[in-house]
């Protein structure tokens, strides 16, 4: 586990709560056992994702704590639209890498908000098989900070317009040739 993961609380229950699905020889595991209870407290910086195409990632579950920041629940809206469109077929490259490859990402981004243009956070993602292995979803724990209280963002704008990198995690399977920033 690489130190940034164990440094943080959320990231590493996360990681644990996911390393525990994986059967022997397994490097990605499938959502069949996955009890979202064994998360504990990052359960409300937890979100999980399904791919439904390359170009567009539906939120399925979404933590109170990542709700609260973005003031909705958009079970269902493609997570790719909250990100500027110069950025998504980068995101979505590491997407696929995490399904076809099998690999995580730490993935670091401005956030715009209504009432706070200046917040950043972290993302630690890990693929999961769907339920039976059919179907491709990831799980992502997150960490934000800024100044301005969660409750008082006025909802999110955008995400990566300055800042975004991912960094490959490697779960079993090596890594990926694919860049940590995308061209802009």
């Amino acid at each position: 586990m690489i130190e940034c993961i164990q440094k943080n609380a959320i990231f590493r229950t996360v990681y644990q709560a996911w390393d525990n699905l994986r059967t022997e020889g397994q490097i990605v595991p499938t959502r069949d056992s996955f009890n979202p209870m064994a998360l504990g407290a990052a359960l409300p910086n937890v979100v999980l994702v399904e791919r439904v195409s390359r170009a567009r990632y539906e939120y399925r579950v979404m933590g109170t704590a990542v709700s609260a920041r973005q003031q909705e629940n958009p079970v269902g809206f493609n997570m790719l639209e909250y990100f500027v469109p110069e950025v998504r077929d980068f995101l979505a490259d590491w997407f696929e890498a995490m399904s076809s490859h099998g690999c995580g990402t730490l993935t670091s981004m401005d956030l715009v908000y209504n009432n706070d243009p200046r917040r950043a956070a972290q993302a630690l993602g890990l693929p999961l098989r769907g339920k039976g292995g059919e179907g491709h979803y990831y799980l992502f724990g997150n960490h934000a900070w800024g100044d301005t209280p969660a409750y008082d963002l006025g909802g999110l704008v955008s995400a990566g317009a300055n800042d975004l990198g991912c960094i490959g995690v490697d779960i079993g399977a090596g890594l990926p040739d694919l860049p940590n920033q995308p061209a802009r």
